[in-house]
């Protein structure tokens, strides 16, 4: 079985699609640092199920897909092809039969990765099953990249067993015993959910068993009582057809009562309306004297108020006379009184005395007595034009006092005319209130005699309606009793049972009551038996079949965990006696390596643990002249021989389809150089070996050389070289 190409498209650098080919079983992959070499072996890694981007140089899966240059724009997706030669059916199963095996993985922007065998859509663990077992499962130690040399020497003895179980073959007995031990779990789980049925159905079946005897009381009880509602119809029956006809009689007779009632109360209506159409000429003779009454009183309100107007307009006359009087009077007495004299008459006065003391002290100034003189003179025209006024207002007040008794005198006299007239109309109000009294006391007893009619009228509707509901109600009562008669005639038919047939004497000591009382106590014991389940009988049957068959069940899963637990116990063997024989094997052969790879010195493997089922693997080195007890006191050269003086003594054990080696001859001189490919050439007889190198060493060893360039920038491309044909052109 070997790598006959590889096929890169989106892939990191590889953005083109580019085949890569094993022609040979000795492949070098060379070119400068950065140029993509190791792509090859991550592309290897990631189409064999790698989910970890961390191995693959990465901080997340899709960092796989080409993500653009200076030049070129990133990849939606990348796809990765392997084929392989499997003409020695090193592939078994399914594909035993397949000459060629092809396996692709394609992954998208958004991290959806699709893994195809032979173009046939399959699972990632679908992959790994073809792989385990062959050096190349999830423990690979067939791709040895850069700084896992040291890592193999230095694993912890845990570590180191899973790459001898892998070249064993264990790994598919410990994917067995997963999965077995996956299935015992399941089968445990079924096992504890077929117990928790089990037991829910045994429970169910206890609560059925309840409820079938329940069931039955029921149906007892149940056919008590339609043999009892049997009785209740048949003398139901009897009854009925007596009570029906007393009904029927009771019936007539209250609807000849409402007849004679209904007569009766058209009687009085008619009386009423006769009475009303009486009623109607005294309610207008009533309308009319009420009326005058009330013109009349209008007309003695108005004359009264009339009178009131003309009582306050003499009054205030009156006053306004004896106030003209008064101010006359008043008048007259202001001329007598000097202090009651107008300044211009009191200046009169002064001015005579003024003359008088002149002429009587013989004062002879005849200037002050001409100015005197004319000043009397003025004051005398001025009381001329004064009395001539007064006069005048004396004159007025007798006239206003002539004119406010002319008018007391005209008040009285309208007076005496109103109240003539109010005489005349208090005496044709006092008639028209005879009029209306004696209107109202025939009304009032016509009401009475009305009211009497409205009553009795009242009283025979009364004993109508209830005459009416009595009717109802019977008719209600023959209607029930026909509609139950209907119905225990129908039980009875129903029944099989021929009512005629009866023989009635048999129900003579039964009463209605005393059925009705026993019906009473069996629907009060079937509402205390509670929910009833009727089909709880066929229930338990068919729960009893399914509890047959969970019992069944639990039982081929006790015996299938029982075979399970024993093949756990002949894989636990097996994988013992497997492991040990390979253990044995790998040691024996890195005892054999490690002194050519060294040139002298021991090296072997020891196990942690007398168990060889859970022992891990330590690994010891003493390369020659040393007595180191320790790996980690190595040098980096010696880590690398005797991790590859590991790897070898695996291969040879069970050789895996291919080897990658990614610089490994890194830290080796050219002696160990020369030793380390010495080893490679003599191993690729059987094994292909694909590795990555600077060393000039391991490039002339090579049989082919695969040189991956970086022309453009972010783009690895890839460039072949058969070296042996070149050496034949060249001595040619």
């Amino acid at each position: 079985m070997q790598l006959k190409h590889i096929k890169l498209s989106g892939f990191k650098s590889f953005v083109d699609p580019t085949k890569i080919s094993f022609s040979t079983n000795m492949v070098g992959v060379v070119g400068p640092n950065g140029c993509g070499k190791s792509n090859v072996i991550d592309a290897v890694r990631w189409v064999l199920g790698e989910l970890s981007a961390k191995n693959l140089r990465g901080e997340s899966m899709v960092d796989v897909i080409f993500n653009g240059s200076e030049k070129r724009k990133p990849s939606g997706q990348c796809s990765i092809e392997l084929l392989f030669d499997n003409s020695n059916a090193k592939i078994g199963g399914e594909y035993a039969s397949f000459n060629e095996v092809s396996i692709k993985r394609v992954m998208t922007r958004d991290a959806q990765s699709d893994y195809f065998i032979n173009n046939t859509k399959c699972r990632r663990k679908d992959v790994q099953d073809i792989f385990l077992g062959t050096g190349l499962g999830p423990s690979s130690y067939a791709i040895i990249e850069q700084g896992m040399v040291s890592k193999l020497v230095s694993a912890k003895p845990d570590e180191l067993r899973t790459h001898i179980e892998e070249a064993a073959g264990v790994s598919k007995y410990r994917e067995r015993r997963r999965e077995t031990e996956s299935r015992i779990k399941r089968t445990k789980e079924n096992l504890s959910r077929v117990k928790d049925i089990r037991d829910e159905i045994g429970r169910l079946i206890r609560r059925l068993e309840n409820q079938a005897k329940a069931a039955d009381k029921y149906n007892k009880l149940k056919k008590d009582k339609t043999k009892l509602e049997l009785d209740k119809a048949i003398l139901f029956s009897m009854e009925a057809k007596n009570n029906r006809d007393k009904l029927q009689k009771k019936l007539d007779a209250h609807n000849r009562d409402l007849k004679i009632k209904n007569a009766e109360s058209e009687t009085i209506q008619s009386q009423i309306d006769q009475f009303r159409t009486e009623n109607e000429s005294l309610l207008s003779e009533y309308e009319l004297a009420q009326k005058n009454f009330y013109a009349v009183g209008a007309e003695i309100a108005k004359r009264e108020a009339n009178l009131q107007n003309i009582n306050k307009s003499e009054s205030e006359t009156k006053y306004s006379l004896q106030k003209a009087k008064d101010n006359y009077e008043k008048a007259k007495e202001t001329e007598k009184n000097f202090d009651e004299l107008s300044p211009s008459e009191k200046a009169m006065h002064i001015l005579d005395s003024i003359i008088l003391t002149i002429d009587k002290f013989n004062i002879n100034n005849e200037s002050i007595r001409e100015k005197a003189k004319e000043l009397k003179k003025l004051l005398t025209e001025i009381l001329n034009v004064a009395s001539a006024q007064s006069k005048t207002l004396t004159d007025e007040y007798l006239s206003r006092q002539n004119d406010l008794e002319e008018q007391i005198e005209e008040a009285e006299k309208l007076k005496s005319s109103i109240q003539d007239e109010m005489k005349d109309f208090v005496s044709k109000s006092s008639d028209a209130e005879s009029i209306l009294v004696a209107l109202r006391q025939k009304q009032s007893k016509f009401n009475d005699e009305m009211r009497d009619l409205e009553n009795k009228k009242s009283i025979s509707d009364l004993d109508s309606k209830s005459i009416s509901e009595k009717i109802t109600n019977i008719r209600l009562e023959l209607k029930t009793y026909e509609i139950n008669l209907d119905n225990s005639n129908k039980k009875i038919k129903e029944a099989g049972i021929d009512i005629d047939t009866v023989n009635f004497s048999d129900y003579e000591d039964t009463t209605l009551d005393e059925i009705e009382d026993n019906l009473t106590d069996i629907e009060t014991k079937i509402i205390r038996l509670g929910a009833i389940n009727l089909a709880a009988p066929e229930e338990i049957a068919d729960e009893s079949k399914r509890k047959e068959e969970l019992d069944e069940q639990y039982d081929d899963l006790t015996e299938a965990l029982d075979k399970l637990n024993g093949a756990i116990k002949k894989i636990d063997n097996e994988t013992k006696t497997i492991f040990k024989d390979s253990f044995d094997a790998v040691n024996l052969k890195l005892k054999e390596m490690f002194p050519k790879l060294f040139g002298g010195g021991v090296a072997e493997l020891t196990l942690t643990d007398d168990d060889p089922l859970h022992a891990g693997v330590v690994l010891m080195a003493r390369p020659p002249g040393k007595k180191n007890s320790s790996i980690s006191q190595l040098s980096g050269g010696e880590k690398a021989l005797t991790a590859l003086a590991l790897v070898f003594a695996i291969f040879d054990l069970n050789p895996a389809p291919f080897c990658l080696l990614d610089e490994v001859d890194a830290p080796l001189d050219d002696l160990n150089t020369l030793r380390f490919i010495n080893m490679v050439e003599e191993m690729s007889k059987s094994i292909q070996f694909i590795f990555i190198t600077h060393n000039k060493v391991s490039m002339e060893r090579s049989d082919y050389l695969m040189g991956v360039t970086m022309q453009e920038a972010g783009v690895s491309r890839m460039v072949s070289v058969d070296v042996n044909q070149a050496l034949k052109l060249a001595e040619s």
